[in-house]
């Protein structure tokens, strides 16, 4: 009975040691950043994730893209022509080394903008304001021609959809701590090709935040910090799970929120 047992039981080990071998080696290679993730499916050919669930394709250029997806979900990379909402990812396109080069259209005019890259972009027709983000103007999104949006606005998605203009969103559900928000500048690197920036700035950030660590680990009096934005008739505030709680632990604050976890 204790040899049979026995056997049962090495067996099981050796199967199960079988098929990690099988699925480490042979396994699409897969990354997540938070609601983000990129899988690589095909030599050349990555399936995406957005912060929304929804789900593209990105294919080099020259490359055919697999079947199954819609046109509004196939991205050549790297991509030549972007419109961009946030003011935060324009700032990752910048640190990527795309800005000059990509971005065709953003949601402020040219007097609301102080990056000198935006405003000669403007002076020199590369980029063209498209409209307030919550009423962008979708025939002067057409006019324009990006191969790609990236916005906040899920409201925007179906008419982007209606375009077969690739629309992906750049917030998720649950706030984005530090390493996810990091993370999230790789994810945008695949769009580019600029894998090589995105680790070289991250690997800049952290070594940064580490020495300020450092600097503050002996602090005895931590003085108490909200972030947040003053609306007309609401206050938001940052989540203690957000990356902005936990640079302030880091630069020795004590978060008034710690407690709470929520969306960004």
């Amino acid at each position: 009975m204790k040899i049979v047992l026995l056997y049962k039981n090495i067996a099981a080990a050796f199967l199960a040691f079988v098929m990690l071998i099988l699925f480490s080696g042979c396994s699409p290679s897969f990354q997540s950043f938070g609601e983000f993730s990129v899988k690589e499916i095909g030599e050349g050919i990555h399936e995406i994730r957005d912060g929304d669930g929804s789900i593209f394709v990105l294919v080099q250029r020259g490359k055919k893209a697999p079947a199954g997806y819609n046109k509004n979900q196939i991205i050549s990379v790297p991509v030549k022509r972007v419109i961009v909402y946030s003011t935060y990812n324009i700032a990752m396109l910048k640190v990527l080394g795309v800005l000059d080069d990509t971005l065709v259209g953003v949601t402020r005019e040219y007097k609301d903008w102080v990056m000198p890259e935006i405003r000669k972009g403007f002076e020199a027709g590369r980029i063209t304001y498209v409209g307030e983000a919550g009423a962008v103007d979708y025939e002067k999104i057409k006019e324009i021609s990006p191969e790609l949006v990236l916005t906040w606005d899920r409201a925007a998605i179906p008419m982007l959809n209606e375009l077969e203009i690739p629309a992906l969103i750049t917030t998720s559900a649950t706030a984005m701590n530090l390493e996810t928000r990091l993370g999230f500048t790789r994810f945008l690197a695949y769009l580019f090709d600029r894998k090589k920036e995105a680790d070289a700035f991250i690997a800049r950030i952290n070594k940064t935040v580490d020495q300020i660590s450092e600097i503050t680990a002996s602090v005895s009096r931590r003085p108490k910090v909200i972030w947040g934005d003053i609306h007309e008739k609401r206050v938001l505030i940052e989540p203690g799970n957000s990356w902005v709680a936990e640079i302030i632990r880091h630069a020795g604050g004590e978060y008034v929120f710690d407690d709470v976890s929520g969306a960004a």
